[in-house]
């Protein structure tokens, strides 16, 4: 998920805004802005969840891994340069974006895939749920940490029923299956 925030020339009164939250700026003197997002539905970077003492009140040790796939960094990058070319040469949109918000970010001139990368790596986050992270599965399952009646391996009177039990991520909202 990467929002790529452009500003467009106001024609009344009222903001738009959108992004992340790290955007902390808004358009003023009758600018508008939009956000367009890049988002990766199917990751393959794989992160891990572990725990970090016995203590049960320490919070867990969460690696993201973020883009640690080679492939995702690309397929993020490439939609980046498509989404801007659209946006920025469009005959319906060429003449109405004037640039990037904040104003002092370049990434609206970039016109290959290789000059979002540095943008990518740092400013790229996820929108997608993450699932799996407490893997149900049938005996013999090595990875399945809990039974195929969400019950936790090793333990008694200990269910877990989230999203974090599917072995896969699916390419939806996790609210669905949740």
């Amino acid at each position: 998920n990467l929002s790529l925030l452009l500003i467009l020339s106001g024609i009344d009164d009222r903001q738009l805004y959108g992004g992340p939250k790290q955007y902390d700026q808004f358009p003023i003197d009758k600018n508008h802005a939009f956000a367009m997002i890049t988002e990766l539905f199917s990751p393959r970077s794989k992160g891990t969840v572990t725990i970090a003492s016995s203590d049960p009140l320490d919070n867990p040790v969460v690696d993201c891994a973020y883009l640690s796939d080679p492939l995702d960094l690309l397929v993020l990058t490439e939609g980046c340069r498509l989404g801007n070319e659209i946006v920025m040469h469009g005959v319906g949109t060429k003449n109405i974006v004037k640039g990037s918000w904040p104003s002092n970010l370049e990434h609206h001139g970039y016109s290959k895939r290789e000059e979002w990368i540095s943008y990518v790596k740092q400013e790229a986050t996820t929108c997608y749920h993450a699932a799996g992270t407490c893997r149900m599965g049938k005996d013999g399952d090595m990875q399945a940490v809990l039974d195929e009646k969400l019950r936790v391996r090793g333990t008694t009177g200990l269910r877990v029923a989230d999203c974090s039990v599917m072995p896969s991520l699916h390419s939806g909202h996790t609210q669905m299956p949740a």
